[in-house]
């Protein structure tokens, strides 16, 4: 409400709280996601890739799977390729801003809508909606965004 004289209030905030998440799906289904409030670096990735998409990807594709990233710097980077060399993840070479080609992409659209549907006003709020969103990525719906892709594929 405004009056004359007074300073108008919003009732949205003007920046909605963010977090940096991480995410893999597969024609089989998906990888657990990791939300971060901080920045996310290519340490915290590699401790992303050890602790989850190993462990996931090898039991979603027990016949072998290959990672598929776009050129993020922390995809990228030395400590990350030394990593992904050490531990012999198969990659596969993506061209550079082709979010078009990546269906995570689309899901992750899929997801901010459903938050966003939601308005959050913390951190907290944020970070438990996508938990509980992403839990209800069943295969059949995520073979919508995986249809046209490889099985083995985790994105």
């Amino acid at each position: 409400m405004w009056t004359r004289g007074e300073r108008p209030t919003l009732n949205n905030p003007r920046h909605t709280p963010k977090v940096y998440i991480w995410g893999g799906i597969s024609a089989r289904g998906a990888i657990p996601v990791k939300v971060f409030k901080h920045n996310f670096n290519s340490e915290h990735y590699c401790n992303v890739l050890n602790e989850v998409l190993f462990q996931t990807a090898d039991t979603l594709c027990a016949d072998g799977w290959k990672l598929q990233e776009d050129n993020s710097s922390i995809h990228t980077s030395k400590f990350s390729y030394a990593f992904k060399e050490t531990h012999r993840v198969r990659r596969i070479d993506w061209p550079p801003n082709s979010p078009d080609l990546n269906p995570i992409e689309n899901l992750w659209s899929v997801l901010k809508h459903r938050i966003m549907v939601n308005a959050p006003k913390t951190i907290e709020e944020v970070e438990s909606m996508i938990y509980s969103q992403w839990e209800t990525f069943e295969p059949d719906f995520l073979s919508k965004f995986t249809s046209s892709m490889k099985k083995g594929v985790i994105w």
